[in-house]
């Protein structure tokens, strides 16, 4: 495999690969097990990109879309809090308020393809090829394409993606994987391996269609990403890291070996067809979005503290909410499938996820402060804040002192397990995004001590909460990403500054002559520019 030299490069390629761990990445390169990527890091120029701090587990992809922060994209968790009625709801993308980079650039006379991008949906008038969710790990239009006729036509073709291809055509908001090859609650072994196979299947009928559509014609610009790496992280970290409670070698041994490295040689593989495809002149830019590890973290335990904190119960006769509410949310699936065969009205159905994801609204507004969704990795906390929230408990010449008492409160939980802390940091949301009315952001982030299960936690305010996991997912996000570029004007080796995700666009969209508009990201000049310049040390990168 070799990357085509050019003096001039006018195309730009981009493969994102999913949750691909950066640092797995590097160190199975090195050993041999990668050795597409172990190329390209030898043959192209790297960077660290980071993603938002805190809700980059929801926004990164809507980040790079449109090159925009969260407060303007309005995306960063699939559920949230309602500010303005305290109802829990789902909260779906939203690409009606921004027309995704690749798509500026074909509206200003480029040949564009964009495939599986997480998140986007197609929305014509489209220079080229749009095509949505066929092997994506989330999932909320459904398989569909602009022009509307590829998406069945390529389905066809390819077949549909034998792990993340679950009910293609339905716009449902669900991630296959959690789903696919699991019946009860946890995996048995036998299906450990039929999820493996699936995934390993799955990446490879993807490099397929990939290496077919690059070939298809010459693309001014061709975005595709891979989401199987987000699966078998989620899914299966477990059998990747030896040190999980819940590792099990016997089941390893069935699935084939360690699915994690299994999923990523497959995606490599998949990776250098496409390399083998690239057009002359074309730039490369390899995307690993960011990074998976043990799904260790107290997200799942957070609102149970919190009520307590506000003067909830303790001791012998302190609610249960928590693990109840923990208890049964792995019937969430199975309820949804019955809710769908049986039509089961939108009322309903909205207010038993009422009662399964947390306290019931008036419950909630008559809190200071209440657990926000903000997925797992980061714990969320909004501030019921008068003269923002309409029953707010706080005034805001009150705020600062509520987060300093919170900020202690939470630093003198302990880790009954361990012996450790249970919370690394308290963060202001407000020092790493600009606030905006309306805006469903938590207003405080809890960063956790991930080194161990997190499940049952004392303090002399709160006495003790126990909570067990008992999701399925055992791999959980780590924050930043990987971006290695190779190919005209790029130094072989160079280990360049981190740019944002949102920078990512427009500097593609000026190596190719276009401005993008409404954009908050910068135009990076090593990335924007076709003309080679020198490597900078690893020192000044580094600063």
């Amino acid at each position: 495999m070799e990357i085509k030299a050019a003096t001039a490069g006018n195309r730009v390629v981009m493969i994102g690969l999913d949750a691909f761990d950066p640092h797995l990445a590097q160190a199975w390169a090195a050993a041999g097990e990668l050795p597409t990527l172990a190329q390209l890091l030898a043959q192209g120029s790297r960077c660290v990109v980071h993603n938002p701090f805190g809700l980059f587990v929801g926004a990164l992809w809507v980040s790079f879309a449109s090159a925009q922060r969260p407060e303007r994209h309005g995306y960063h968790c699939w559920d949230e809090v309602d500010p303005a009625s305290y109802r829990w709801r789902l909260n779906p993308p939203k690409p009606e308020r921004y027309r995704a980079f690749w798509n500026q650039i074909g509206d200003a006379g480029r040949r564009i393809a964009a495939i599986d991008v997480p998140h986007a949906r197609a929305a014509p008038p489209v220079n080229g090829l749009e095509l949505c969710e066929y092997g994506c790990h989330d999932r909320h239009y459904g398989l569909h394409s602009a022009p509307p006729e590829r998406a069945r036509a390529l389905a066809a073709r390819f077949g549909l993606h034998p792990a993340l291809g679950l009910d293609p055509w339905r716009e449902r908001h669900f991630a296959a994987d959690d789903v696919v090859a699991r019946r009860g609650r946890y995996r048995t072994p036998i299906e450990e391996k039929e999820i493996a196979d699936r995934l390993v299947a799955g990446a490879a009928t993807k490099g397929r269609l990939v290496e077919a559509l690059l070939e298809e014609e010459a693309w001014d610009l061709f975005v595709a990403v891979f989401g199987e790496s987000h699966a078998v992280g989620h899914q299966q970290w477990h059998l990747h890291d030896e040190g999980h409670p819940r590792f099990d070698a016997a089941a390893r041994d069935l699935a084939g070996g360690d699915p994690v490295l299994r999923v990523y040689r497959e995606m490599d593989a998949a990776l250098g067809r496409a390399v083998a495809a690239l057009p002359a002149d074309a730039a490369l830019l390899v995307h690993l979005s960011h990074g998976m590890g043990a799904h260790h973290d107290g997200t799942h335990l957070l609102d149970e503290v919190l009520a307590r904190l506000d003067g909830g119960p303790v001791g012998a006769e302190a609610p249960r909410r928590g693990a109840l509410r923990q208890a049964l949310k792995p019937l969430l699936p199975p309820l949804q499938q019955v809710a769908d065969r049986w039509r089961v009205p939108g009322r309903l159905r909205t207010a038993t996820a009422q009662i399964l994801r947390g306290e019931r609204p008036r419950a909630r507004a008559r809190r200071r402060f209440f657990a926000q969704p903000n997925n797992s990795v980061y714990g969320g906390i909004r501030l019921n804040l008068a003269g923002r929230e309409p029953e707010g408990r706080i005034r805001p010449d009150e705020a600062e002192e509520v987060i300093r008492s919170l900020e202690r409160d939470l630093l003198d939980l302990v880790n009954v397990e361990t012996g450790g802390p249970v919370v690394r940091a308290l963060h202001r949301a407000d020092r790493h995004h600009r606030r905006v009315p309306g805006d469903t952001m938590p207003d405080l982030f809890v960063e956790w001590e991930r080194g161990a299960p997190i499940e049952k936690v004392r303090s002399p305010r709160i006495g003790i909460v126990e909570t067990r996991y008992s999701h399925w997912r055992t791999g959980d996000h780590r924050p930043d990403g990987l971006l290695i570029a190779a190919g005209p004007g790029f130094a072989a080796g160079a280990e360049l500054a981190p740019v944002e995700v949102e920078d990512l666009g427009p500097s593609v969209a000026a190596r190719l002559g276009v401005e993008l508009g409404e954009a908050d990201g910068v135009v990076v000049a090593w990335l924007a520019s076709r003309e080679s310049a020198p490597a900078p040390s690893k020192a000044a990168a580094r600063r």
